[in-house]
């Protein structure tokens, strides 16, 4: 799904989207590997940045720190005229994780509402929930475009596989969706328990 939306963001004439794909093996500050890398998609998709980078920052010899990019994002969007931000998977992360990245993007946006908008993509958790409460959301569950999406995800894994046995995928395919779709209840004595 959010694929689809980044596509739509990058065919409208005058926005500028940014993405990030959270996943379980991110390591270390997420956080600030969403910023660099909203940082590059700017940098590449607007060439004249490059001048501010190398005067503010490269010239001076500074470091990428989270400190010199909490300072570098809001002077890209000021300059930027419209920027959409997609972050998925933000349920990926840990705890500390998806603090740190509700915290860190708001935070920078505060003052940029008009020029950046940020979505977020998560699977319903507590935190997540609260901390957003009172921003607008969309509920996707049992939508069929996302059970598409997850079918489509789960038969390219499965094909990744190396077997020739043609009706074991087709068994491991039928039980990762149900079980990605929460309908997944194994059997006693049955072959596989995931």
């Amino acid at each position: 799904m959010c694929s689809y939306i980044i596509q739509m963001l990058s065919e409208t004439a005058g926005l500028s989207p940014c993405y990030y794909f959270c996943t379980s093996q991110d390591a270390g500050n997420v956080s600030s590997c969403i910023l660099r890398t909203i940082a590059l998609q700017l940098l590449r998709k607007h060439l004249d940045l490059a001048s501010l980078i190398a005067n503010e920052f490269v010239y001076r010899g500074t470091n990428c720190s989270m400190v010199q990019l909490k300072i570098l994002i809001p002077q890209l969007l000021a300059i930027v005229p419209c920027t959409r931000v997609v972050v998925d998977g933000v349920d990926e992360c840990s705890k500390e994780g998806q603090q740190a990245i509700l915290r860190d993007l708001q935070l920078l946006c505060l003052d940029q509402t008009a020029r950046c908008k940020i979505l977020f993509s998560s699977r319903r958790e507590v935190h997540i929930g609260q901390k957003l409460s009172g921003k607008p959301q969309v509920l996707l569950d049992g939508r069929i475009e996302v059970e598409k999406d997850i079918c489509s995800y789960v038969k390219y894994n499965v094909r990744q596989l190396h077997t020739s046995d043609e009706d074991l995928l087709h068994r491991l395919e039928s039980i990762l969706v149900e079980k990605a779709n929460g309908t997944y209840f194994p059997r006693r004595g049955g072959l596989l328990y995931c």
